[in-house]
């Protein structure tokens, strides 16, 4: 679980929807290269996972020293 449960994922899914854009990317692309996969973030934000992927650089793989672990 990315955000929690019950009111902690709501309250995380409201602040990221007051962020810019270019923010909201940051975070999700953060996310991602830290070993979350595009349809567990899409899960937790309601973000359909094609948009996901179009605002993140999954298709360049994952970030070099960001990966979970």
């Amino acid at each position: 679980m990315i955000f929690g449960g019950g009111i902690h994922k709501e309250m995380t899914k409201e602040i990221i929807k007051t962020l810019p854009k270019r923010d909201q990317d940051q975070v999700f692309q953060g996310l991602y290269d830290k070993g979350y996969s595009v349809p567990d973030i899409a899960k937790a934000t309601d973000i359909p996972a094609p948009t996901l992927y179009n605002r993140i650089d999954a298709h360049r793989g994952r970030k070099e020293g960001k990966l979970a672990g």
